[in-house]
């Protein structure tokens, strides 16, 4: 049979040589049957192909089973999803193709454990309805007009401005750190749980903040700050156009990604992209709040004419959220850095740091395809191939990259949304 990628490999089928997984370790010896844990095991430590013989050892019942049986209704289903999202951009990228046989067996399992849903059509009329009423012409008003009005109703922590002040301080300690920002216990008690979580997977516990401090850096645990406190100042927006729980499971996957990407990467502080995946959708929030009737006529011109939700957004507003979610990190004096991230997820080629930008245009394009509810971004972001060439991220990572966010996930949004 020779060598076949890793998803096509099955089991019952037999290794015909040796695997190895990352830095050269011996996975299976040649021989060995495979089956549905060793193959899992075989994507977790990233391989690609495997070499197998040519026949192997399912029975012929079982052969003859796979080969009569179809696709079950919630393959098709799940396949005619994904390809609608993706909008044929896998063509000519092994990355995206790969990306998308995840999206296809994952859409599936969960279609048929139920935890999928699409939106309803009785939630398309109350769109439309909402859309009528909406009178924005593109250019009418700007993304720091939005971020004007909204400041009255987000105002941003002052423990973060405490951090920030307490680090120009030439004789600061990690201990005086610690004291800023345990004043805010909630926020203090979910950086302990985040470090502590698989998010991290430190191999002993962290009881408090100044150890925490010690191990991650000032630097870093400032930049974390800043994303946990973010996502507790919105809590409250209603749910206008989409479910914000839904909103911030996409936010937080975006986070999650970004970090796990840019883990394949040299000389990238990690927290700054977790926090700069977390926030670049933020500023959909703000745009809800300011103009929800045209924000209901994005995601219906983004339906009906099957576009992305960042293209409608400039259709009927002249700018995207991003550009919205920039405006307002700039009113709050956060570093350029994390900024520029933020503004240029759409255009990341277009960056002052085209690597970082490059890092969360991938992360949001994989968050898009990756979520299990169509709360408004039904297709994925224009890619843009060129981003693979400059971060240097193999098709090779995809799967151990998905391996760990699997893991992740359910605790860092626990975590993050606990209170809300």
């Amino acid at each position: 049979m020779g060598k076949l990628s890793i998803d096509l490999l099955q089991s019952g089928m037999v290794l015909q040589d040796e695997v190895r997984g990352m830095k050269g370790k011996r996975l299976f010896p040649a021989g060995v049957e495979l089956d549905e844990q060793k193959i899992t095991i075989l994507k977790a430590w990233g391989v690609v192909e495997a070499d197998i013989i040519g026949g192997t050892r399912v029975s012929s019942r079982r052969a003859q089973q796979e080969k009569e049986s179809v696709a079950d209704e919630a393959q098709l289903l799940a396949k005619r999803y994904v390809t609608q999202a993706f909008r044929g951009q896998e063509a000519g990228s092994s990355f995206m193709r790969q990306f998308r046989v995840q999206c296809v067996k994952r859409t599936t399992k969960a279609i048929r454990s139920h935890k999928f849903s699409v939106m309803s059509s009785e939630t398309m009329r109350q769109l439309h309805s909402r859309a009528l009423q909406s009178t924005l012409r593109p250019g009418e008003i700007t993304p720091h007009d939005v971020v004007e009005k909204q400041l009255e109703l987000v105002s941003f922590p002052d423990i973060y401005y405490e951090i920030v002040r307490e680090l120009d301080f030439p004789f600061t300690t990690s201990r005086r750190l610690a004291a800023i920002v345990s004043k805010d216990t909630g926020l203090a008690a979910r950086i302990l749980k985040l470090v502590n979580s698989p998010f991290y997977g430190f191999p002993s516990r962290i009881e408090s903040i100044e150890r925490a401090l010690t191990i991650l850096g000032s630097n870093e645990l400032t930049t974390l700050t800043l994303g946990l406190s973010v996502v507790h100042i919105f809590s409250g927006v209603p749910d206008t156009v989409f479910n914000v729980q839904d909103f911030w499971e996409y936010a937080i996957s975006c986070g999650i990604l970004s970090r796990l990407l840019g883990a394949h990467c040299t000389e990238i502080m990690e927290e700054r992209l977790f926090v700069g995946g977390l926030l670049q959708p933020v500023g959909m929030l703000l745009m809800i709040s300011y103009d929800p009737a045209s924000m209901c006529k994005a995601v219906l011109l983004s339906r009906t004419k099957g576009v992305s939700m960042p293209a409608a957004e400039r259709a009927v507003f002249g700018f995207n959220h991003a550009e919205v979610g920039a405006a307002l990190l700039e009113s709050w004096n956060i570093p350029s850095t994390l900024t520029n991230i933020v503004r240029h997820c759409y255009t990341p080629l277009s960056s002052p740091l085209p690597t970082d930008s490059s890092i969360v245009h991938l992360a949001t394009v994989m968050a898009t395809g990756l979520r299990r509810k169509d709360f408004c971004t039904y297709y994925l972001p224009d890619f843009f191939p060129a981003t693979l060439d400059e971060t240097k991220i193999s098709p090779s990572a995809l799967v151990p990259i998905l391996t760990q966010y699997d893991k992740q996930f359910a605790d860092t949004h626990e975590i993050l949304t606990d209170g809300m």
